[in-house]
């Protein structure tokens, strides 16, 4: 047999014993001809900050900043204590606590009855605390000539009975843009009660459908940047890139202006508490943690943030 014969044969018995190598490396296959796959093996579960001891504290947006600003705090003072803080919204803080999965849910809104049944359903038992109060302030662009607006004309632009700023006094606006906060906020659900309902009394009203919904942020700078816009927010989330309305109670009378002493007399018509609730009267760490946010230290860093403290606290000026 000839040099170049051999080197072919030699070649195929190579490329035959790579092959048989490379189909021994495979997975076998049913007889359907679909090749078996093994199914990736999922990772153990992680154990849920309750289970591990860790305070995790998870809700309102509007609380968000004070509640970052108690963990800092008492982390410097507490470094052993392991607090984790989100937002995510008033109700999806109160979902968390229901399903075990946070120790403490921030709400600047009452929980609902319907919550507390599903919550005594999961055998959790939400116990209120009152942190301070707030008041959702009314805000638009720094161009529009308005300086006041009541609870009833907000009502009527909110729901899309009044679609243009010439129908309340402030001309060459043209449409109304109206932004809200997102459905899960505890703010969109204190606007909706205290305004487009009137206070409860007309439940059938409700947002337009075309209502743009934001974060408090994009709320701040939509408003900034938009002159035909209008927004509400939480008092602490308000600066100087916007214009803040005196708002007119239900019913008429003075028009007022969000301030810690107007919220502090309820004298604003859209003051509110604002809460955190945890399952059971807190005890060890988590009664030393919220004693300490609802002392001097704790209020005074409401204050600090935007927010009006609790008068029992009585922090510093």
């Amino acid at each position: 047999m000839s040099a170049r014969k051999m080197s072919g044969v030699g070649l195929a018995v190579l490329f035959a014993a790579a092959m048989i190598a490379s189909l021994a490396g495979c997975p076998s296959r049913p007889q359907g001809g679909t090749p078996a796959v093994t199914p990736p093996v999922a990772p153990p579960p992680l154990p849920s900050a309750v289970a591990s001891g860790e305070i995790m504290v998870v809700g309102s947006n509007t609380i968000l900043p004070i509640a970052q600003k108690w963990q800092q705090a008492y982390n410097q003072k507490h470094p052993e204590v392991k607090i984790a803080v989100a937002g995510g919204g008033s109700g999806t803080g109160i979902k968390s606590l229901i399903g075990k999965s946070c120790t403490i849910a921030n709400s600047s809104r009452k929980i609902k009855p319907e919550e507390i049944e599903q919550a005594k359903a999961a055998g959790v038992n939400p116990v209120e605390h009152l942190i301070g109060y707030d008041g959702i302030a009314v805000i638009v662009n720094k161009q529009n000539p308005l300086t006041e607006i009541s609870v009833q004309t907000l009502s009527d632009i909110y729901v899309g009975k009044i679609t243009k700023w010439d129908e309340v006094g402030a001309r060459g606006l043209g449409e109304i843009q109206v932004v809200s906060r997102d459905s899960s906020s505890g703010t969109y659900e204190s606007f909706k009660e205290m305004v487009i309902t009137l206070g409860g009394k007309d439940k059938s009203r409700d947002y337009l459908p075309n209502t743009l919904h934001q974060s408090n942020e994009a709320i701040m700078q939509t408003i900034a940047t938009t002159k035909n816009a209008i927004s509400y927010i939480g008092l602490g989330f308000v600066n100087d890139t916007v214009k803040v309305l005196a708002v007119v109670p239900l019913g008429g009378g003075k028009a007022v202006l969000p301030s810690e002493a107007t919220v502090r007399d309820n004298s604003y018509p859209l003051a509110r508490e604002l809460y955190v609730y945890t399952d059971g009267e807190p005890t060890g760490a988590l009664k030393d943690y919220l004693d300490w946010c609802l002392g001097p230290e704790g209020q005074a860093l409401v204050k600090e943030v935007g927010y009006i403290p609790l008068a029992a606290a009585k922090t510093p000026s």
